[in-house]
């Protein structure tokens, strides 16, 4: 069942959830994370992301390691870096660890070269066996 996020009801929780996650990744403490699990709730934001919710083991620095559940939307060319057993960044308030954001995706696996996609001139590092932009899709070759 999709949700219209054009409800106000739907919107406003969405924005208010969002003011929070921005302000934890402007003041929260920085952890890497595995993705434990990952769900498309079925809301689009905007033409070309998606609203996912995460299930995460989270490994502050000096810590010990903690579950957490967290929601942030994708774009759909990010998808690929947000997947179960995948590496990724989050920021989280020391005091109440249920107050998690993501921040950023991590780069995983070997380094192969550096490329600029033709097609939209975004720059990125090419890993072994992707032949596409990270970004918009378009097929990439290495020089």
């Amino acid at each position: 069942m999709l949700i219209d996020p054009a409800d106000p009801q739907i919107e406003n929780k969405l924005l208010a959830q969002e003011r929070i996650y921005d302000q934890l990744r402007r003041t929260g403490v920085e952890a890497r994370a595995t993705i434990l699990r990952f769900v498309d709730t079925g809301i689009r934001i905007g033409e070309n992301a998606s609203m996912m919710q995460f299930g995460l083991m989270v490994f502050p620095a000096g810590q010990p390691s903690f579950q957490a559940e967290t929601q942030t939307s994708i774009a759909d060319t990010s998808r690929p870096k947000f997947v179960t057993d995948a590496t990724i960044y989050v920021r989280f308030a020391p005091g109440d660890l249920t107050r998690v954001a993501i921040d950023h995706a991590a780069v995983n696996g070997p380094k192969t070269n550096s490329v600029i996609c033709p097609s939209c001139g975004a720059a990125q590092t090419l890993f072994e066996g992707q032949s596409a932009c990270s970004y918009c899709g378009s097929p990439l070759t290495v020089n």
